[in-house]
């Protein structure tokens, strides 16, 4: 897609001109803040099965549907989904220092904390990216490019929902064992899956890059954002591997 498509949508995203008054208003707006005109259809609750349709085919229109709609619905529900993702991620990378047997906390503490780290996170770099966006002229509030960012990690729900079960069916308690590893004891499929897995990640942070260029930034901008924010969240994956399992 040129760079010419995305700053046409980039100017549509920023403001919404009204016919009637021409006054500029914020994209999530349906009604003008001026005279009350209308000015596009109202969208009330975001569609999951159709917003999901069009992060796979067309993410712009994705994220601009989730702008549009007046209630983020489904947000926390994601949330959750990528809080156990996370935690699963979390245990992973902890298996050559605990194993299968060196997890003493209990499983409803873990995913507590995981459930406050993740939207402690997401809260953290929405509301540092809506003061920027601001800056820029790009008229969106916290609660939107929180749900941009939520939705954009929908490839972690696939992976918690799709690929998960199928690693517990093939390598059971393996998966967390470090005497041996699971890459030992089935290296193809494990090798597999954990290809998959990568290919889950890289998906849900390139649809974080979108969201970032849909906004109205060059590709360098949303680059570097998209790669502070990757080592911010392996960074923190990696020191709660180290803590919240011994707590």
């Amino acid at each position: 897609m040129s760079d010419s498509t995305f700053k046409t949508k980039s100017v549509l995203f920023e403001f919404t001109q009204c016919n009637k008054c021409q006054h500029e208003n914020a994209p999530y707006q349906s009604i003008c803040e001026n005279c009350k005109a209308y000015l596009r259809e109202k969208i009330v609750n975001i569609d999951l099965w159709i917003t999901i349709q069009k992060l796979i085919e067309t993410p712009l229109e994705a994220f601009r549907t989730i702008v549009y709609a007046e209630h983020k619905n489904f947000m926390f529900f994601l949330l959750l989904f990528i809080s156990i993702k996370n935690l699963i991620i979390t245990r992973f990378i902890s298996i050559p220092e605990l194993g299968k047997e060196g997890v003493t906390t209990s499983i409803a503490f873990l995913l507590f904390l995981s459930v406050l780290i993740t939207i402690g996170f997401i809260f953290l770099i929405s509301s540092v990216q809506s003061k920027i966006f601001q800056k820029s002229n790009v008229k969106l509030r916290t609660i939107d490019v929180m749900a941009l960012n939520s939705y954009s990690q929908i490839p972690l729900v696939f992976s918690l929902v799709l690929i998960f079960p199928v690693e517990m069916i093939v390598l059971g308690a393996d998966l967390f064992s470090n005497n041996p590893y699971s890459f030992q004891i089935k290296p193809v499929i494990t090798y597999i899956l954990f290809f998959v897995e990568i290919v889950m990640v890289i998906w849900s942070f390139l649809l974080y890059y979108f969201s970032i260029r849909f906004a109205g930034f060059s590709k360098m901008i949303s680059s570097i954002s998209t790669l502070i924010v990757f080592i911010m969240w392996s960074a923190i994956l990696f020191i709660s591997s180290k803590v919240i399992f011994t707590l």
